[in-house]
């Protein structure tokens, strides 16, 4: 095995990036891989497309880090620089790589489209790079060895900058290049919670994360719910499990709250529960309007589960396609756990699940009162054994109040599945 690099850098280039007109998922996506192989990563950088702020990038990179990972400017145009780039840092030409090139001509010709001219710059290679195809698209990438650098080992990964190839290049080429010369590996476990915010579930592991021992936890926050990723340095696979314990000690003191401990995320769980029992499910949704739906569909094999759905913004709508009682909307209003559970059971009747989630709520920023306020949300399941429901009182902005509405609609489908 070759020696092991001591740290990476991702660098990504693209002055798109640096002007905010994208997001820059991809570092997000290669830190999170990186952490996972065991290699550590201490250093982000975006550059735009210009050769000179580039090559400062890419020495500055090297020399602190070794390993450089960088995405972006791989395709046909001018300002696609990044693999010239990469040469000049090497101190080695472009040469054309024949295989590269008539697997661009071969993707084309699979769209029914004339290849142009410009791309053929995408098969130029550095001399002596490790080439890595693009099963998704036409640029490939390369792996460029250098020689050592002051952080040790030195290599530079070249990825497209789309993501759906970054990351179909990355598992296929990058990481099994990466695993092999990382300087240890992880096993981690995730701990997934709902129902407690961040600062209450960390005071009450606070001993846990605070140690400096292996298996280490730390705390990771997203809208509307918790992880904890609880993760042990290993030299092999021989080295015992320790994880265990200590995840039990995490659920002896938060079990009420953990929905997961994996890497599944709510609507998987709560889909892949609904086909386990052989029970259906459907929606009525109003300030969601079908957000929780979709998500659930997003799973492949919600079809299994899934009798459909219906969005009742309008009164009118909620009384004619829910029959929700004239005399609950004129009494409690829309906005009412009364409403939320006759939702729920119109469309449980409606389309013959047995399962039925309902959402009716504020999302903002207007529309809300001091009795009623913004982010109030009521949801409501109707199954089998009743009605439960749950009172909602958000913050944030309608994005966020939609996206935890529906996230704790999911939770409480997921508690009535349970039984």
């Amino acid at each position: 095995m070759s020696a092991p690099f001591r740290s990476c850098e991702i660098l990504t280039v693209g002055t798109e990036l640096l002007m905010g007109q994208i997001v820059n998922t991809n570092a997000a996506y290669l830190a999170r891989r990186l952490a996972e192989l065991g290699i550590p990563a201490y250093w982000q950088t975006v550059v735009g497309d210009n050769p000179d702020r580039l090559d400062a990038a890419i020495r500055t990179a090297v020399a602190r880090s070794g390993c450089v990972l960088l995405t972006g400017g791989l395709g046909p145009t001018a300002d696609d620089i990044t693999m010239a780039g990469a040469a000049r840092a090497a101190g080695v030409p472009l040469v054309l790589h024949e295989e590269s090139l008539k697997a661009i001509g071969g993707y084309f010709s699979s769209m029914h489209r004339p290849m142009t001219a410009n791309n053929r710059k995408q098969a130029l290679m550095p001399e002596g790079g490790i080439v890595m195809p693009n099963a998704c698209g036409t640029a490939p990438g390369c792996i460029v060895e250098l020689p050592d650098s002051p952080a040790g080992p030195a290599a530079l990964l070249l990825f497209p900058g789309p993501p759906k190839e970054m990351t179909a290049m990355f598992e296929a080429s990058g990481a099994p290049y990466l695993a092999a010369r990382a300087p240890f590996r992880l096993r981690s476990t995730y701990v997934r919670m709902i129902g407690i915010g961040e600062s209450a579930a960390e005071s009450r592991l606070a001993d846990l994360v605070e140690r400096q021992e292996n298996p280490t936890i730390a705390p990771y926050c997203s809208d509307g719910e918790v992880m904890f990723r609880i993760t042990q340095r290993v030299s092999s696979d021989a080295d015992p499990d320790l994880v265990p314990p200590l995840l039990d000690e995490v659920r002896a003191r938060l079990g009420e709250y953990i929905y997961e401990t994996g890497p599944r995320a709510m609507h998987e769980v709560v889909v892949a529960l609904a086909l386990e029992k052989g029970r259906t499910v459907a929606f009525a949704e109003s300030c969601t309007a079908g957000l929780t739906a979709a998500t659930f569909a997003s799973v492949p094999g919600a079809s299994g589960a899934l009798r459909g759905g219906v969005v009742a913004y309008a009164d009118d709508v909620k009384r004619s396609l829910l029959d929700v009682p004239p005399e609950i909307l004129e009494r409690h209003g829309a906005v009412s756990a009364e409403c939320a559970e006759a939702m729920a059971l119109g469309a449980r009747r409606r389309f013959g699940s047995d399962f039925a989630v309902a959402v009716t709520g504020i999302a903002g920023p207007g529309g809300g009162t001091a009795e009623k306020p913004v982010g109030l949300v009521h949801l409501a399941v109707a199954g089998p054994g009743g009605v439960e429901k749950r009172e909602l009182r958000l913050r944030g902005t309608r994005e966020r109040i939609r996206q935890v509405a529906a996230l704790n609609a999911l939770d409480l489908l997921r508690r009535s599945l349970l039984p």
